[in-house]
């Protein structure tokens, strides 16, 4: 089967195949209309994944703007911030963008190989299994002809964070299987944080009463941020202005280029604290027998200096961002591999 692992996160989508593609776009979903004057301005070089045009058809025909181009262009855009995510219109067209960019070119059977934050990997993750298993759509980009019938022949759900684990120890298992001692692993997510802890035996124990869910995210810092651009200029931002202040620290607004640098550092120091303090609490003198404490997911690196002073041995994984969507292909490599004995 053709191998696909893929984080469908609150902020970005994530996702790498067996042959080493890599998809990486915002969770942004938007409503899509005709833009006449495109070709005008057309540039050859654009990359497809900035310009999804996304329809589905599934009895209706429905179309919508993906990641890149909702945040440009959409005149309505939002994040599946809902509770109930899973059955999210938006999570559909998502998961439908992703697989026409991973996807083999050729008709082979798929793995699809993805996962749900520790809490909601608990109560959701029949719920979540049993809607990839029903889902079949086709789709396509507008102006690529080429329809894909979007389905998955075998689907493995595994815990966010512990594929993100899988990925850090595969390339050095003999530096960090040393039996006896701990794994720790926070991944900072768009919505919430998890951390999971295993400890080394004669293979890798998860330690459920270490691990556990944060409900802070980097969406927290879009929320500090929106409040104090409103406190200095009166103004509102919407999601693509706010997703530039965040990312450049700074902003064009009324014929002035505004700095939030100190402000946003401050913030983000605020939101690593509240971490900290509550990984402290919950793994508390366990600390002293880990190995290593791992940072990964999106946030990884917008909160790396305040938290690397969790641990004496923190390490910031390769590729923080993907590391659950690389994790969970070596689950469904590994899966596949024990299947096949």
């Amino acid at each position: 089967m053709f191998k696909i692992g893929l984080d469908l996160g609150y902020g970005y989508v994530k996702g790498v195949n067996e042959v080493g593609k890599v998809a990486v776009f915002p969770s942004l979903v938007g409503n899509a209309y005709e833009r006449p004057l495109k070709s005008l301005f057309d540039n050859n070089s654009e990359k497809v994944i900035d310009n999804m045009h996304l329809i589905i058809m599934n009895g209706e025909k429905l179309e919508y703007f993906i990641g890149e181009l909702a945040r440009r262009e959409s005149r309505n855009i939002s994040y599946a911030f809902d509770q109930n995510k899973i059955n999210h219109p938006n999570t559909r067209a998502l998961l439908a963008a992703a697989s026409i960019l991973l996807f083999p070119a050729e008709d082979l059977p798929v793995h699809l190989a993805t996962g749900l934050p520790l809490e909601e990997y608990i109560h959701k993750k029949d719920e979540f299994k049993e809607m990839l298993e029903g889902y079949k759509v086709l789709a396509c980009f507008k102006g690529d002809e080429r329809v894909k019938v979007v389905k998955f022949d075998k689907i493995t759900i595994f815990p966010q964070a512990a594929g993100a684990v899988f990925y850090a120890v595969w390339g050095d298992l003999q530096n960090y299987l040393v039996r006896g001692s701990y794994l720790g692993l926070i991944d900072i997510g768009f919505k919430t944080t998890d951390f999971i802890v295993f400890l080394v035996d004669n293979r890798l124990v998860l330690r459920e009463d270490l691990s556990g869910t944060i409900n802070i995210g980097i969406s927290s810092l879009y929320n500090m941020a929106d409040k104090l651009f409103t406190q200095k200029t009166g103004g509102k931002l919407d999601i693509p202005e706010l997703m530039r202040l965040i990312y450049d620290s700074r902003i064009f607004f009324r014929g002035k280029q505004l700095d939030f640098s100190e402000e946003l550092k401050s913030k983000k120091a605020e939101i690593a604290q509240v971490i900290k303090d509550r990984l402290k609490a919950v793994w508390g003198n366990k600390l002293d027998f880990f190995n290593t404490v791992f940072l990964a997911g999106g946030g990884a690196k917008d909160l790396q200096e305040f938290l690397m002073d969790i641990y004496e041995n923190t390490v910031v994984v390769k590729d923080p961002q993907l590391a659950n969507a690389k994790g969970f292909l070596k689950v469904a490599e590994l899966e596949e591999k024990r299947v096949a004995k």
